[in-house]
């Protein structure tokens, strides 16, 4: 039998579950006192740990004891993209590129833009589920809603952007180079006017191409951040 999986991001500094995570212990899985809980802190460190107590709907846990940890990797990767109008597909995939192992997911608005609000509570939900469910160590920060230029004016790290033109331009593969803090930027599904275009090349963004077919938004959201892992596989 596999051994149940928490998120707890203050393990160190509290010895309960929290709330929602109490739940899903007592009330899904129907987990007692004195059973093993493995924990996640989403910042590098995975812990087993035995239920204590269960005090209402609070689950105790301790001792720690740490069974895997991962240094800071080698490099990162932050997607910006354009939310579209159904948040389903947002949500889509933030757990996909969560499984993948991304770093950050934020979101601006551009003049093509579906939508102009975001809620992330929901989103930031979907990244946790798959946190857990890959056994990923690190969970992604979820920001939103910028402006473009907010994002344009971004300093440091290597900056691409996914760019739809005929002929085409470089491959992600050539385009990117290995063991950078990525920041990627993908698009309304209009694409980029030619202003926005501009103003991220004046801002020293690179554009790259996904390929002949043109992707939704979310595909290519996943395609960039899987291209970026399979870049640094080596």
């Amino acid at each position: 039998m596999s051994i149940a999986v928490f998120y707890a991001p203050n393990a160190k500094d509290s010895s309960y579950l929290s709330e929602e995570e109490s739940f899903h212990a007592i009330r899904v899985l129907r987990l007692r006192v004195g059973e093993t809980i493995h924990l996640l802190d989403g910042r590098g460190s995975k812990f087993s740990a035995a239920i204590t107590s269960i005090e209402g709907k609070k689950v105790a846990f301790g001792p720690l004891e740490v069974i895997d940890s991962e240094p800071s990797p080698s490099y990162q990767i932050h997607l910006y993209v354009a939310p579209t109008k159904q948040m389903e597909r947002m949500e889509w995939m933030v757990e996909k590129c969560g499984e993948f192992g991304i770093h950050g997911i934020h979101f601006f608005a551009s003049k093509n833009s579906e939508r102009k609000e975001i809620k992330l509570q929901r989103l930031e939900k979907t990244a946790i589920s798959a946190l857990k469910q890959s056994k990923n160590l690190y969970l992604p920060e979820i920001t939103g809603l910028h402006t473009l230029k907010e994002v344009a004016a971004k300093e440091g790290g290597e900056k691409l952007f996914a760019f739809i033109s005929n002929p085409p331009v470089s491959s992600l593969a050539k385009t990117a180079s290995k063991g950078q803090v990525y920041h990627v930027l993908v698009g309304p599904e209009g694409d980029f006017t030619p202003e926005e275009s501009a103003l991220l090349v004046n801002n020293n963004w690179k554009p790259f191409s996904l390929g002949k077919s043109i992707l939704r938004t979310e595909t290519a959201g996943i395609a960039v951040c899987h291209g970026l892992h399979i870049l640094n596989s080596d």
